[in-house]
């Protein structure tokens, strides 16, 4: 956790900015031996969602996170900015990871940003803004070039 040494102890912190900095060194680099470390970070009634499910639970979205990372060869994320408000947090952020089935098993990197609400300490809401085709449907060798070549049409 990256701390302002100036600070004695996470008590000294708000509440939103202690889990910000939990959520940046939980998230640095992920696969299925880190999700007991995540699931400290949410409420039992999360509500989750991307561009592609939406979850309600702690449950479900521990069992989305290893399905997730089970397929993945590597995952992490380089945090760019946190804005905090009470108890709200948003991060920009930008994933890298590697799958065997995109790209020839080649680094993908894509931009995103979460919302995260805040309650007694843990995340109750968490919401990933990120370009699915950017990580997905660009990636796949025929529909990958189809969608290049609809967003080339687009900025003509």
């Amino acid at each position: 956790m990256s701390v302002n040494p100036i600070l004695t102890s996470a008590s000294e912190l708000s509440s939103a900015e202690y889990i910000a900095d939990r959520v940046k060194s939980a998230y640095q680099s992920l696969g299925t031996d880190d999700l007991a470390e995540l699931e400290t970070l949410y409420t039992e009634d999360v509500h989750f969602e991307d561009p592609a499910h939406a979850l309600q639970g702690r449950k479900p979205l521990m069992d989305y996170f290893a399905s997730l990372f089970s397929n993945l060869e590597s995952c992490s994320f380089k945090f760019h900015q946190t804005l905090i408000s009470d108890s709200t947090i948003f991060m920009s952020w930008t994933m890298f990871f590697t799958h065997p089935k995109l790209r020839n098993g080649a680094t993908i990197r894509v931009e995103g940003g979460s919302l995260l609400k805040t309650r007694n300490g843990r995340i109750y809401y968490h919401r990933d803004y990120f370009d699915m085709g950017a990580m997905v449907y660009e990636q796949l060798p025929v529909l990958g070039l189809v969608v290049r070549k609809i967003k080339q049409q687009l900025g003509q």
